[in-house]
């Protein structure tokens, strides 16, 4: 029965108060990110200039794709077309970038400039500069790069019995990676995140082992795996020409079957063919399906008794947005990456180091890391160098690959062995992507669903073919949410892309005994700062008496939206 008023005629509406109060949401919202908009010139770590300074422009700086020498060291007038296209941030002037070969395009750097109507302005945001080429921190960062390659196909539960894992372990402490980033390297922690929760359990969060129902179609978090003991880019030749963008080979990596993530280079594959939404909107979805507690802050099942949660406040919205948030995570991302860090790859660090191996940059081949000119171009790091164990290795492992795939002249070298055979994407290394968006996904999953033991946690047996009962210590929801944000993160170092400091934060109150370096580097950050940004948008339109989302950031810290 539809009810009319006496005069037989529907109540009317105040559309134009309606009209005024979605303005006034507008404005506050605008305001809000207004308000928040740093003007700030962004931090740097001074890498780009210092390295043009000193005649080697482009040095520690993104330039894959671009045109490059013999050697791999940048062509200036390629660079040059590159940051004065950033400059300008047009898309005119990004068709005047002098690429390399061609066969490599950059990594859509005018996302960058892009706007977003939800949160805090990308250009707006400001985080720590990432640790400088020629700082220790960058050098023990890339030694843990190197033992994750070494690494890759040792399974998690087969940690605490292989020497593999032990001689890293020990070699990484011998360098002082606690007073880096924050713990001390065992079995049970090693190449894992520094968050609560991430040294607990499983190596794998329980929200990429268990499967779960999207509506009527069951997902089983069975995956592809590629082939154990392939990496790529071992060779100088071959590393030259994908650098150079002379060849693109994408794609052709080798998969050999199905199982769960139970490896650094299962988890590799996870992170390179993943949208930014996936990990964080099935974390979601997993969380609806398990019948998990929510909020505090939402009325639903407390204050509200008569209706359910639906398109505001239920699966629908809260589910969708996970995946806003790690788009526009991308945005603060893209910004950081090309309009003010540029910072080089692992792989680049790496071929660095080669080129002192082979005498072709310094005095002589001979003692490469004693050389003077090492010293002047890795500072700090030239000390790391002459400690690490890890060098022999790595030079014995590529000169494995190189015979066992012909590549280059089959000799050893000190690239790093990637697991894409595409090596690291187009695009700067800080921050990193991956890290943002998930932790901005995962963070959105705090605020509205409440923290509690894990239910039915599960671990992968059997070389991951099925999952057996957990029975160790307790898992926690926001925990799992927390090792999800590192897993996502560092399965992308493991791969070789990124440098730890470019996701996980190594700074003050990230929950260990020790702080590390004491600075706030990495997108996880990032990702956690714009999803609060976008909380506090979204909050403000519901009709719903929302309450405070409330929730512990990934630093300890306690969050209130």
């Amino acid at each position: 029965m539809v009810y009319y008023s006496p005069d037989g005629q529907r109540p009317g509406r105040d559309y134009e108060g309606r009209r005024n109060e979605a303005k006034a949401i507008r404005d506050r919202k605008r305001d809000d990110a207004c308000d928040a908009f740093s003007l700030e010139i962004p931090p740097t770590n001074g890498d780009e200039e210092r390295f043009e300074q000193v005649g080697f422009p482009g040095f520690a700086t993104f330039t894959k794709a671009l045109a490059h020498d013999a050697k791999g060291l940048v062509d200036a007038a390629s660079l040059r077309s590159l940051l004065d296209a950033l400059q300008a941030g047009t898309q005119e002037a990004l068709e005047q970038v002098q690429l390399g070969g061609g066969a490599r395009r950059l990594a859509n750097p005018l996302n960058a400039f892009s706007y977003q109507a939800l949160g805090d302005d990308s250009n707006g945001a400001r985080m720590a500069a990432a640790p400088a080429f020629a700082s220790r921190n960058a050098a023990v960062d890339m030694v843990e790069r190197y033992w994750m390659a070494l690494c890759r196909d040792v399974p998690f539960d087969q940690y605490a019995n292989s020497g593999l894992i032990q001689a890293a372990c020990d070699d990484l402490n011998a360098l002082g990676f606690d007073d880096q980033f924050g713990f001390v390297c065992t079995p049970q922690t090693i190449f894992r995140g520094p968050y609560r929760g991430c040294q607990v359990g499983p190596h794998v969060s329980q929200f990429l082992l268990q499967d779960f129902n999207f509506g009527n179609q069951p997902i089983s978090q069975v995956q592809r795996y590629p082939r154990p003991g392939v990496d790529y880019m071992t060779d100088l030749e071959t590393w030259n020409r994908v650098n150079n963008g002379d060849i693109n080979p994408s794609g052709t990596d080798l998969l050999e079957g199905s199982r769960r993530i139970t490896t650094l280079r299962d988890g590799g594959q996870w992170v390179h063919i993943d949208f930014p939404h996936q990990a964080g909107l099935w974390a979601t979805i997993m969380l609806l399906g398990l019948g998990a507690e929510t909020s505090a802050a939402i009325p639903y099942g407390r204050d509200i008794t008569t209706a359910y949660a639906f398109g505001s406040l239920g699966g629908p919205d809260v589910s969708i947005q996970s995946g806003l948030a790690g788009v526009y995570a991308l945005k603060h991302a893209w910004f950081q990456k090309w309009c003010v860090h540029r910072r080089l790859r692992p792989e680049v660090y790496a071929q660095r180091l080669e080129l002192f191996r082979r005498g072709q940059l310094g005095s002589s081949a001979a003692n490469p890391c004693h050389d003077a000119k090492f010293n002047d171009l890795f500072g700090e790091g030239a000390e790391v160098w002459r400690q690490t164990q890890v060098l022999d290795r790595i030079y014995a492992h590529n000169h494995q690959q190189n015979i066992a795939h012909n590549r280059g002249n089959c000799e050893g070298t000190w690239l790093l062995p990637m697991a894409y055979p595409e090596g690291s994407p187009t695009h700067p290394a800080y921050p990193g992507g991956h890290s943002a968006f998930i932790a901005a996904a995962a963070t959105v999953a705090k605020a509205y669903f409440a923290d509690g033991p894990f239910p039915c946690p599960k671990v992968p047996v059997e070389g991951g073919t099925r999952l057996a009962d957990y029975r160790g210590a307790g898992l926690t929801i926001h925990g799992e949410l927390n090792k999800l944000i590192a897993n996502v993160t560092l399965f992308r170092d493991g791969a070789g892309m990124h440098w730890r400091t470019d996701g996980t934060a190594s700074g003050p109150n990230v929950g260990l005994d020790r702080p590390g370096t004491g600075i706030e580097t990495g997108g996880n950050l990032l990702g956690e700062r714009l999803a609060i940004s976008m909380l506090r948008d979204t909050r403000c339109t519901y009709r719903e008496q929302v309450g405070t989302f409330a929730f512990e950031g990934i630093g300890g810290n306690s969050i209130e939206v």
